[in-house]
């Protein structure tokens, strides 16, 4: 297999990976998750103006009413993941470009970046979050567990971070070049039904 082609699989295998590293995540903090991908049956519905942009997740979980109100209610958000090795030449070279592409159309959507290369202190699992967006400020992210709206604790965080750790890796391994498909399907080996179900409530 020629080296782009194996850099290119290389880079496809960990976003695949990263996307269901969050969707675990998720899944433990107590959300609800579909998926809105190409492998979607909604994704047709969900498609607004002419952006072929889809998020990959749509995620909802149960929060307490407010006073005085009868019934439950649930707080529904959009998720786009993405792997970058170094998330501030992302944000230097891509960030801006591809924030004022989806804005308009998915305002409250959240970017988490799964790198393998977190700066000193900060988490492998980092958010954007458009709510708010100013094309004239730089994109900035927060550790994933530093947004309140997200409620996500920093023990699962932490917990994630050394199966990102672990897993890239071995990704990064020159003997994975052997094996690696000419087209990688969607099979990770991480079980994309929330293998952490059952500590939904450990987050």
């Amino acid at each position: 297999m020629a080296s782009g082609t194996r850099s290119r699989a290389r880079l496809n295998l960990k976003g695949r990976v990263g996307e269901a590293l969050v969707e675990n995540i998720l899944r433990r903090a107590g959300y609800k998750v579909a998926r809105l991908g190409r492998e979607s049956q909604v994704q047709h519905m969900l498609r607004t103006g002419i952006s072929e942009f889809l998020p990959d997740f749509l995620v909802w979980k149960r929060v307490e009413p407010e006073k005085d109100t009868v019934s439950s209610l649930n707080r529904m958000l959009s998720v786009e993941v993405k792997y970058r090795h170094s998330v501030p030449e992302y944000l230097q070279r891509f960030g801006a470009a591809f924030l004022a592409e989806v804005a308009e159309q998915w305002p409250d959507l959240y970017v988490v970046i799964v790198t393998d290369n977190p700066e000193p202190s900060r988490s492998c699992f980092q958010a954007l979050d458009l709510r708010g967006y100013d094309a004239s400020t730089p994109p900035t992210t927060r550790d994933l567990h530093e947004v309140p709206e997200l409620d996500i604790y920093r023990t699962t965080v932490t917990e994630y971070e050394a199966l990102v750790k672990q897993i890239f890796c071995l990704l990064g391994s020159p003997s994975l070049g052997q094996v690696l498909p000419l087209t990688l399907h969607h099979e990770t080996g991480i079980p994309e039904d929330g293998a952490h179900r059952a500590g939904a409530v450990d987050r």
